[in-house]
Protein backbone atom coordinates (compact mmCIF):
# COMPACT_ATOMS: atom_id res chain seq x y z
CA UNK A 1 0.00 0.00 0.00
CA UNK A 2 1.22 3.76 -0.98
CA UNK A 3 1.76 5.35 2.29
CA UNK A 4 0.16 8.91 2.46
CA UNK A 5 3.53 10.41 3.08
CA UNK A 6 4.69 8.72 -0.77
CA UNK A 7 1.60 10.34 -2.48
CA UNK A 8 2.22 13.51 -0.76
CA UNK A 9 5.59 13.67 -1.94
CA UNK A 10 4.78 12.33 -5.68
CA UNK A 11 1.45 15.21 -5.54
CA UNK A 12 3.88 17.94 -4.71
CA UNK A 13 7.08 17.14 -7.15
CA UNK A 14 5.33 15.05 -9.85
CA UNK A 15 1.87 16.73 -9.84
CA UNK A 16 3.75 20.65 -9.61
CA UNK A 17 5.80 19.32 -13.18
CA UNK A 18 2.65 17.79 -14.80
CA UNK A 19 0.49 20.56 -13.78
CA UNK A 20 2.81 23.08 -15.58
CA UNK A 21 3.57 20.88 -18.48
CA UNK A 22 -0.39 20.37 -18.80
CA UNK A 23 -1.67 23.60 -17.81
CA UNK A 24 0.37 25.60 -20.91
CA UNK A 25 -0.68 22.87 -23.69
CA UNK A 26 -3.80 23.83 -22.19
CA UNK A 27 -3.47 27.33 -22.69
CA UNK A 28 -2.56 26.49 -25.91
CA UNK A 29 -4.91 24.58 -27.19
CA UNK A 30 -7.54 26.43 -25.58
CA UNK A 31 -10.85 25.57 -26.89
CA UNK A 32 -13.74 27.96 -28.45
CA UNK A 33 -15.71 29.72 -26.03
CA UNK A 34 -19.42 28.43 -25.26
CA UNK A 35 -22.00 30.17 -24.53
CA UNK A 36 -23.01 30.07 -21.03
CA UNK A 37 -26.12 28.23 -19.94
CA UNK A 38 -28.43 30.14 -17.58
CA UNK A 39 -29.59 27.88 -15.79
CA UNK A 40 -27.26 25.04 -16.37
CA UNK A 41 -28.24 22.08 -17.70
CA UNK A 42 -26.37 19.35 -15.97
CA UNK A 43 -27.13 15.78 -16.89
CA UNK A 44 -24.21 14.02 -15.14
CA UNK A 45 -21.78 14.96 -12.91
CA UNK A 46 -18.38 13.71 -11.45
CA UNK A 47 -17.43 14.26 -7.99
CA UNK A 48 -14.02 13.59 -7.00
CA UNK A 49 -12.65 12.71 -3.30
CA UNK A 50 -9.98 10.90 -2.45
CA UNK A 51 -8.44 11.12 0.77
CA UNK A 52 -10.19 11.48 4.14
CA UNK A 53 -13.26 9.36 4.89
CA UNK A 54 -14.74 12.01 6.74
CA UNK A 55 -14.48 14.39 3.90
CA UNK A 56 -16.59 12.19 2.01
CA UNK A 57 -18.59 12.20 4.70
CA UNK A 58 -19.07 15.71 5.10
CA UNK A 59 -19.26 16.42 1.59
CA UNK A 60 -22.90 14.19 1.90
CA UNK A 61 -24.94 17.76 2.17
CA UNK A 62 -23.16 19.12 -0.93
CA UNK A 63 -24.27 15.64 -2.96
CA UNK A 64 -27.87 16.29 -1.91
CA UNK A 65 -28.23 19.73 -2.29
CA UNK A 66 -26.34 18.59 -6.10
CA UNK A 67 -30.05 15.84 -6.37
CA UNK A 68 -32.10 18.38 -5.19
CA UNK A 69 -31.48 20.84 -7.83
CA UNK A 70 -30.92 18.25 -10.59
CA UNK A 71 -33.00 15.63 -9.88
CA UNK A 72 -32.84 13.48 -13.05
CA UNK A 73 -28.93 13.66 -13.23
CA UNK A 74 -26.46 11.03 -12.33
CA UNK A 75 -24.12 12.04 -9.84
CA UNK A 76 -21.12 9.59 -9.88
CA UNK A 77 -17.75 9.27 -7.85
CA UNK A 78 -14.02 8.86 -8.35
CA UNK A 79 -12.20 7.94 -5.14
CA UNK A 80 -9.65 5.37 -3.82
CA UNK A 81 -10.76 1.84 -3.29
CA UNK A 82 -10.62 2.19 0.20
CA UNK A 83 -13.81 4.58 0.57
CA UNK A 84 -15.97 1.94 -2.24
CA UNK A 85 -17.48 0.61 1.71
CA UNK A 86 -18.42 3.99 2.24
CA UNK A 87 -20.41 4.20 -0.90
CA UNK A 88 -22.38 1.20 0.24
CA UNK A 89 -23.66 2.90 3.14
CA UNK A 90 -23.78 6.48 1.89
CA UNK A 91 -25.42 5.81 -0.83
CA UNK A 92 -25.46 9.09 -2.38
CA UNK A 93 -24.20 8.35 -5.57
CA UNK A 94 -25.03 6.37 -8.75
CA UNK A 95 -22.37 5.47 -9.54
CA UNK A 96 -18.78 4.54 -7.51
CA UNK A 97 -15.44 4.89 -9.21
CA UNK A 98 -12.06 3.58 -7.82
CA UNK A 99 -8.34 3.54 -7.84
CA UNK A 100 -6.24 1.11 -6.29
CA UNK A 101 -3.29 2.52 -4.00
CA UNK A 102 -1.34 -0.44 -3.27
CA UNK A 103 1.44 0.65 -5.37
CA UNK A 104 2.22 3.00 -7.96
CA UNK A 105 1.24 0.31 -10.79
CA UNK A 106 -2.06 0.31 -9.62
CA UNK A 107 -2.35 3.92 -9.27
CA UNK A 108 -1.56 4.37 -12.80
CA UNK A 109 -3.16 1.28 -14.03
CA UNK A 110 -6.84 1.03 -12.66
CA UNK A 111 -6.81 5.47 -12.79
CA UNK A 112 -6.02 5.07 -16.67
CA UNK A 113 -9.02 2.56 -16.66
CA UNK A 114 -11.10 4.59 -14.62
CA UNK A 115 -10.82 7.66 -16.96
CA UNK A 116 -11.01 5.50 -20.40
CA UNK A 117 -14.57 4.51 -18.59
CA UNK A 118 -15.12 8.39 -17.56
CA UNK A 119 -14.33 9.87 -20.89
CA UNK A 120 -17.03 7.43 -22.51
CA UNK A 121 -19.93 8.81 -20.21
CA UNK A 122 -19.10 12.33 -21.37
CA UNK A 123 -19.90 14.12 -18.12
CA UNK A 124 -20.98 17.89 -18.33
CA UNK A 125 -19.42 18.75 -14.87
CA UNK A 126 -16.59 17.58 -13.01
CA UNK A 127 -16.05 18.93 -9.18
CA UNK A 128 -12.47 18.28 -7.71
CA UNK A 129 -13.75 18.41 -4.07
CA UNK A 130 -9.93 17.39 -2.55
CA UNK A 131 -8.50 20.61 -1.06
CA UNK A 132 -4.67 20.58 -2.28
CA UNK A 133 -3.84 17.92 -4.36
CA UNK A 134 -2.41 18.93 -7.75
CA UNK A 135 -2.92 15.52 -9.63
CA UNK A 136 -6.43 15.88 -8.45
CA UNK A 137 -6.78 18.92 -10.76
CA UNK A 138 -4.67 17.16 -13.25
CA UNK A 139 -7.13 14.44 -13.64
CA UNK A 140 -10.18 16.80 -13.69
CA UNK A 141 -8.40 18.12 -16.93
CA UNK A 142 -8.36 14.61 -18.63
CA UNK A 143 -12.10 14.40 -17.39
CA UNK A 144 -12.54 17.00 -20.26
CA UNK A 145 -15.91 17.69 -19.03
CA UNK A 146 -17.98 20.65 -20.23
CA UNK A 147 -17.26 22.38 -17.18
CA UNK A 148 -14.81 21.84 -14.42
CA UNK A 149 -15.40 22.78 -10.37
CA UNK A 150 -12.80 23.08 -8.03
CA UNK A 151 -10.89 24.86 -4.78
CA UNK A 152 -8.17 27.55 -6.03
CA UNK A 153 -5.56 29.09 -3.67
CA UNK A 154 -2.55 31.68 -4.51
CA UNK A 155 -0.61 29.88 -2.64
CA UNK A 156 -0.81 26.48 -4.06
CA UNK A 157 -1.35 26.21 -7.91
CA UNK A 158 -3.03 23.60 -9.35
CA UNK A 159 -2.86 24.28 -12.85
CA UNK A 160 -5.78 26.55 -15.10
CA UNK A 161 -7.69 23.68 -15.61
CA UNK A 162 -11.08 25.12 -13.76
CA UNK A 163 -13.68 27.04 -16.03
CA UNK A 164 -15.26 27.51 -12.04
CA UNK A 165 -12.55 28.25 -8.83
CA UNK A 166 -13.98 28.54 -5.89
CA UNK A 167 -11.82 30.39 -3.10
CA UNK A 168 -11.14 27.60 -0.13
CA UNK A 169 -11.62 29.84 2.85
CA UNK A 170 -9.87 27.63 5.70
CA UNK A 171 -11.83 29.89 8.73
CA UNK A 172 -14.87 28.05 7.72
CA UNK A 173 -16.15 24.48 8.05
CA UNK A 174 -15.43 21.85 5.42
CA UNK A 175 -19.32 21.54 4.81
CA UNK A 176 -19.45 25.38 3.95
CA UNK A 177 -16.65 24.66 1.61
CA UNK A 178 -17.94 22.09 0.12
CA UNK A 179 -21.22 23.65 -0.35
CA UNK A 180 -19.85 26.87 -1.97
CA UNK A 181 -18.32 24.35 -5.00
CA UNK A 182 -22.45 23.70 -5.42
CA UNK A 183 -22.89 27.56 -5.43
CA UNK A 184 -20.75 28.11 -8.09
CA UNK A 185 -23.03 25.88 -10.21
CA UNK A 186 -26.12 28.02 -9.05
CA UNK A 187 -27.14 25.26 -6.28
CA UNK A 188 -28.14 27.10 -3.49
CA UNK A 189 -29.45 24.80 0.47
CA UNK A 190 -29.46 25.85 3.55
CA UNK A 191 -29.66 22.02 5.06
CA UNK A 192 -26.18 21.41 6.57
CA UNK A 193 -27.01 17.81 8.16
CA UNK A 194 -24.71 15.10 6.89
CA UNK A 195 -26.68 12.56 5.02
CA UNK A 196 -27.69 9.30 7.03
CA UNK A 197 -25.85 6.43 6.86
CA UNK A 198 -27.72 3.22 6.14
CA UNK A 199 -27.32 0.18 8.16
CA UNK A 200 -28.81 -2.89 6.71
CA UNK A 201 -30.76 -5.55 8.60
CA UNK A 202 -28.07 -7.78 7.68
CA UNK A 203 -25.21 -5.31 9.37
CA UNK A 204 -27.34 -5.73 12.21
CA UNK A 205 -27.27 -9.05 12.24
CA UNK A 206 -23.28 -9.70 11.66
CA UNK A 207 -23.01 -7.01 14.31
CA UNK A 208 -24.83 -8.46 17.19
CA UNK A 209 -23.53 -12.33 16.08
CA UNK A 210 -20.08 -11.05 16.53
CA UNK A 211 -20.97 -8.92 19.80
CA UNK A 212 -22.37 -12.22 21.50
CA UNK A 213 -19.15 -14.09 20.34
CA UNK A 214 -17.25 -11.67 22.65
CA UNK A 215 -19.42 -12.46 25.05
CA UNK A 216 -21.25 -9.11 25.40
CA UNK A 217 -25.34 -9.78 25.17
CA UNK A 218 -27.70 -7.46 23.28
CA UNK A 219 -28.30 -4.59 25.79
CA UNK A 220 -25.50 -4.29 27.12
CA UNK A 221 -24.22 -0.53 28.00
CA UNK A 222 -21.36 -0.01 24.91
CA UNK A 223 -18.85 2.68 24.40
CA UNK A 224 -16.58 3.06 21.78
CA UNK A 225 -13.09 4.55 21.65
CA UNK A 226 -11.26 5.24 19.08
CA UNK A 227 -7.01 6.13 19.21
CA UNK A 228 -6.23 6.45 15.75
CA UNK A 229 -6.08 9.50 13.59
CA UNK A 230 -5.10 7.10 10.81
CA UNK A 231 -1.51 8.04 8.51
CA UNK A 232 -2.62 11.56 8.19
CA UNK A 233 -0.82 13.54 10.73
CA UNK A 234 -0.74 11.71 13.80
CA UNK A 235 0.23 14.55 15.99
CA UNK A 236 -3.71 14.66 16.12
CA UNK A 237 -3.74 11.55 18.76
CA UNK A 238 -4.63 12.46 22.33
CA UNK A 239 -2.04 10.76 24.49
CA UNK A 240 -1.95 7.15 25.24
CA UNK A 241 -2.04 7.43 28.49
CA UNK A 242 -5.00 10.13 28.94
CA UNK A 243 -7.27 7.81 27.00
CA UNK A 244 -5.74 5.36 29.48
CA UNK A 245 -6.54 7.25 32.82
CA UNK A 246 -10.35 8.31 31.34
CA UNK A 247 -11.26 4.47 30.61
CA UNK A 248 -10.51 3.35 34.12
CA UNK A 249 -12.31 6.36 35.22
CA UNK A 250 -15.28 5.50 33.21
CA UNK A 251 -15.12 1.58 34.35
CA UNK A 252 -14.72 2.40 38.00
CA UNK A 253 -18.14 4.69 37.58
CA UNK A 254 -20.18 2.62 35.55
CA UNK A 255 -19.34 -0.74 36.73
CA UNK A 256 -22.07 -1.83 33.78
CA UNK A 257 -20.19 -0.40 30.99
CA UNK A 258 -17.79 -1.91 28.44
CA UNK A 259 -15.28 -0.44 26.42
CA UNK A 260 -14.43 -1.42 22.92
CA UNK A 261 -11.48 -0.51 21.43
CA UNK A 262 -11.71 0.18 17.72
CA UNK A 263 -9.27 0.56 15.12
CA UNK A 264 -8.71 -0.80 11.17
CA UNK A 265 -6.75 -3.82 10.67
CA UNK A 266 -3.72 -1.65 9.97
CA UNK A 267 -4.13 0.00 13.59
CA UNK A 268 -4.15 -2.84 15.13
CA UNK A 269 -0.56 -3.03 16.87
CA UNK A 270 -1.11 0.79 18.45
CA UNK A 271 -4.69 -0.18 19.61
CA UNK A 272 -3.39 -3.40 21.01
CA UNK A 273 -0.78 -1.21 22.79
CA UNK A 274 -3.44 0.80 24.04
CA UNK A 275 -5.19 -1.84 25.39
CA UNK A 276 -1.99 -2.55 27.37
CA UNK A 277 -1.71 -0.12 29.16
CA UNK A 278 -5.37 0.24 30.87
CA UNK A 279 -3.98 -2.42 33.37
CA UNK A 280 -4.83 -5.94 33.78
CA UNK A 281 -7.99 -5.82 36.19
CA UNK A 282 -9.93 -3.54 33.89
CA UNK A 283 -8.88 -5.65 30.42
CA UNK A 284 -11.89 -8.01 31.01
CA UNK A 285 -14.36 -4.90 30.48
CA UNK A 286 -12.05 -3.55 27.61
CA UNK A 287 -11.76 -5.36 24.38
CA UNK A 288 -9.44 -4.69 21.55
CA UNK A 289 -12.07 -4.93 18.14
CA UNK A 290 -9.85 -3.28 15.72
CA UNK A 291 -9.51 -5.14 12.29
CA UNK A 292 -12.76 -7.42 13.91
CA UNK A 293 -15.19 -4.94 11.80
CA UNK A 294 -16.02 -4.45 8.56
CA UNK A 295 -16.50 -0.93 7.89
CA UNK A 296 -19.97 -1.28 7.39
CA UNK A 297 -19.82 -3.14 10.11
CA UNK A 298 -18.49 -0.30 12.38
CA UNK A 299 -21.38 1.45 12.00
CA UNK A 300 -23.31 -0.42 13.01
CA UNK A 301 -21.43 -1.39 16.05
CA UNK A 302 -21.43 2.44 16.53
CA UNK A 303 -25.35 3.01 15.71
CA UNK A 304 -25.25 0.08 18.90
CA UNK A 305 -23.29 2.52 21.38
CA UNK A 306 -24.14 5.17 24.11
CA UNK A 307 -20.84 7.08 23.14
CA UNK A 308 -17.83 7.19 20.98
CA UNK A 309 -14.99 8.75 22.24
CA UNK A 310 -12.42 9.64 19.50
CA UNK A 311 -9.55 12.03 18.13
CA UNK A 312 -10.13 14.29 15.01
CA UNK A 313 -10.63 11.44 12.62
CA UNK A 314 -13.17 9.19 10.10
CA UNK A 315 -14.83 7.49 13.03
CA UNK A 316 -16.08 10.94 14.45
CA UNK A 317 -18.07 11.35 11.39
CA UNK A 318 -19.02 8.09 11.01
CA UNK A 319 -20.90 9.14 14.57
CA UNK A 320 -22.11 11.72 13.81
CA UNK A 321 -23.87 11.06 10.59
CA UNK A 322 -25.43 8.19 12.97
CA UNK A 323 -26.79 10.56 15.33
CA UNK A 324 -24.21 8.91 17.83
CA UNK A 325 -23.31 11.57 20.81
CA UNK A 326 -19.22 12.11 20.56
CA UNK A 327 -16.83 13.31 22.99
CA UNK A 328 -13.45 14.48 20.39
CA UNK A 329 -10.05 16.11 20.76
CA UNK A 330 -8.61 19.00 18.18
CA UNK A 331 -4.94 20.87 18.47
CA UNK A 332 -3.27 20.82 15.53
CA UNK A 333 -6.76 20.87 13.06
CA UNK A 334 -9.11 23.26 14.03
CA UNK A 335 -12.75 22.12 14.74
CA UNK A 336 -13.79 25.41 13.13
CA UNK A 337 -12.83 23.22 9.97
CA UNK A 338 -13.76 19.38 11.36
CA UNK A 339 -15.50 19.83 14.04
CA UNK A 340 -19.23 17.88 14.75
CA UNK A 341 -21.98 20.11 15.50
CA UNK A 342 -25.09 19.37 18.06
CA UNK A 343 -26.08 19.12 21.17
CA UNK A 344 -24.77 15.87 21.87
CA UNK A 345 -21.38 16.56 20.66
CA UNK A 346 -18.85 17.79 23.31
CA UNK A 347 -15.60 19.10 21.34
CA UNK A 348 -12.28 19.88 23.61
CA UNK A 349 -9.50 22.21 21.83
CA UNK A 350 -7.35 24.74 23.57
CA UNK A 351 -6.36 26.76 21.29
CA UNK A 352 -3.05 27.64 22.18
CA UNK A 353 -0.52 29.99 19.69
CA UNK A 354 0.14 27.41 17.53
CA UNK A 355 -2.77 25.65 17.10
CA UNK A 356 -3.89 24.89 14.57
CA UNK A 357 -1.31 24.45 12.68
CA UNK A 358 -2.14 21.76 9.31
CA UNK A 359 -3.65 23.79 6.30
CA UNK A 360 -3.54 23.86 2.71
CA UNK A 361 0.07 25.35 2.82
CA UNK A 362 1.87 22.49 4.53
CA UNK A 363 -0.21 19.40 3.46
CA UNK A 364 -1.38 19.09 6.80
CA UNK A 365 2.12 18.17 8.29
CA UNK A 366 2.77 19.62 11.50
CA UNK A 367 5.51 21.76 12.78
CA UNK A 368 6.32 20.00 16.07
CA UNK A 369 7.29 16.72 14.60
CA UNK A 370 5.04 14.59 17.52
CA UNK A 371 5.80 17.26 20.72
CA UNK A 372 1.73 17.26 20.09
CA UNK A 373 1.35 20.18 23.51
CA UNK A 374 -2.13 21.30 22.06
CA UNK A 375 -3.11 17.85 22.71
CA UNK A 376 -1.20 16.92 25.90
CA UNK A 377 -2.82 20.03 27.51
CA UNK A 378 -6.79 18.48 27.47
CA UNK A 379 -7.17 16.93 30.73
CA UNK A 380 -8.54 13.34 31.18
CA UNK A 381 -10.41 14.53 34.19
CA UNK A 382 -12.17 17.43 32.28
CA UNK A 383 -12.94 15.43 29.78
CA UNK A 384 -14.09 12.38 32.20
CA UNK A 385 -16.26 15.49 33.67
CA UNK A 386 -18.18 15.71 30.04
CA UNK A 387 -18.22 12.20 29.43
CA UNK A 388 -19.62 10.99 32.81
CA UNK A 389 -22.60 13.33 32.11
CA UNK A 390 -23.07 11.93 28.90
CA UNK A 391 -23.50 8.51 30.40
CA UNK A 392 -25.90 9.78 32.84
CA UNK A 393 -27.85 11.08 29.82
CA UNK A 394 -27.34 14.87 31.02
CA UNK A 395 -27.00 18.35 28.65
CA UNK A 396 -23.52 18.84 28.08
CA UNK A 397 -22.07 22.21 27.17
CA UNK A 398 -19.33 21.51 24.93
CA UNK A 399 -16.14 23.81 26.19
CA UNK A 400 -15.91 24.22 22.12
CA UNK A 401 -18.78 24.82 20.23
CA UNK A 402 -19.29 24.06 16.45
CA UNK A 403 -22.25 26.46 14.77
CA UNK A 404 -23.31 27.60 11.30
CA UNK A 405 -24.27 31.08 13.07
CA UNK A 406 -24.92 33.02 9.84
CA UNK A 407 -27.85 33.23 7.02
CA UNK A 408 -27.70 31.70 3.75
CA UNK A 409 -27.82 34.71 2.06
CA UNK A 410 -24.51 35.56 3.78
CA UNK A 411 -22.68 32.99 3.50
CA UNK A 412 -22.60 32.06 -0.27
CA UNK A 413 -22.31 34.92 -2.60
CA UNK A 414 -20.44 35.43 -5.43
CA UNK A 415 -18.48 38.46 -5.73
CA UNK A 416 -17.69 37.69 -9.45
CA UNK A 417 -19.73 36.25 -12.27
CA UNK A 418 -18.12 32.70 -12.62
CA UNK A 419 -16.08 32.60 -15.78
CA UNK A 420 -16.71 31.21 -19.51
CA UNK A 421 -16.99 27.34 -19.71
CA UNK A 422 -13.51 27.84 -22.04
CA UNK A 423 -10.86 26.87 -19.90
CA UNK A 424 -9.77 29.22 -17.44
CA UNK A 425 -7.50 31.95 -18.21
CA UNK A 426 -4.65 33.21 -16.49
CA UNK A 427 -6.02 36.17 -14.38
CA UNK A 428 -10.23 34.69 -14.09
CA UNK A 429 -12.45 35.51 -10.94
CA UNK A 430 -13.13 33.65 -8.47
CA UNK A 431 -16.28 32.38 -6.83
CA UNK A 432 -15.70 33.05 -2.48
CA UNK A 433 -17.55 32.28 0.94
CA UNK A 434 -18.04 35.97 2.80
CA UNK A 435 -19.50 37.03 5.72
CA UNK A 436 -20.13 40.65 4.45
Amino acid sequence: MLSFAKMRLMDRHLGSLLCGCFGLLNRLKRRPQLPQEEPLRLQKILVMKYFGMGSLILASPMVRALRQHYPDAHIDLLTIEQNRALSKILPVFDKVYAVDTKSLSSVLRTMLLALRRIRREKYDVVIDAEFFSRLSSLVSYFVRARYSVGFHLQEIWRGNFLTHPVHFNYYRHAILAFMALAKSLGVESADYELEPLVISSEIERSVRDKLQTMGIPPGQRVICVNVNTGPLSPERRWPEQSFAKLIASVLSEFPEVVVLLIGAPSELPLVAKMHSLVGSDNQGRVLNVAGKFSLPELCGLLSTSELLITNDSGPLHLAEALAVPTVSFFGPETPLLYGPTGDSHVVFYKGIYCSPCLNVHNQKKAPCNGNNVCMKLISPDEVFASTKMLLQGLRVSSPFRVTFDVSLKELLTDYHTPPSVSSAPEHVPVSVLSDK
